[in-house]
């Protein structure tokens, strides 16, 4: 049987504490990790929970880094076809050319907008179209005034219209007191 080693009651007590500090500090997740740490530097052939979990850990990294790279993707492709959508929608209603097209893109990079109607918008605002020029063909006033000589009612109406307004009613008060005439 091997020696039996003699502890006081005060060695015991003292064992038995940091016993139990020890595994405190490792069951502890605040601590636990400060804990390994020193106990791998005082024992580096010792295995601690990120050793066990580096592999897991690489291999989520691998996944999370392939997950980023598919989002990227997928939002660049999901943009292309938004503006492709928006580039379309551009040519089919208001007659974009592929020069148009381009000017907005160029306005889209400058100013940094990222939609392609509000590009258009903006474009639109800053380049009004010009005003239409009158019809060579189509008269140019609305027909008043001008020459009546060969109406003279009209070139009174134009000369005085006062005068022409006391005409006209002295010829409806005509007509209307002849209308009620009693003819016998």
């Amino acid at each position: 049987m091997p020696d039996m080693v003699e502890l006081t009651d005060e060695e015991v007590k003292l064992l038995r504490g940091s016993k139990a500090l020890m595994d405190q500090l490792l069951k502890s997740p605040k601590t636990r990790r400060e804990a390994e740490k020193l106990i791998k530097t005082l024992h580096p052939e010792a295995v601690t929970t990120d050793d066990v979990a580096a592999p897991y850990i690489e291999r989520i990294d691998g996944l999370e880094k392939k997950i980023d790279k598919f989002l990227e993707g997928y939002q660049g492709e999901k943009l292309d076809g938004k503006l492709a959508k928006d580039f379309d929608f551009l040519r089919e209603t208001r007659s974009y050319t592929k020069d148009g097209i381009e000017k907005i893109k160029q306005i889209m990079v400058e100013k940094q907008i990222p939609d392609a109607i509000v590009a258009a918008d903006h474009w639109e605002r800053q380049n009004p179209p010009p005003p239409p020029e009158n019809s060579n063909f189509a008269p140019t006033d609305w027909g008043f005034g001008g020459d009546h000589k060969d109406n003279p009612d009209l070139e009174l109406l134009f000369k005085d219209e006062d005068r022409w307004a006391e005409k006209e009613a002295k010829k409806a008060w005509d007509e209307e007191t002849k209308k009620n005439q009693i003819r016998t």
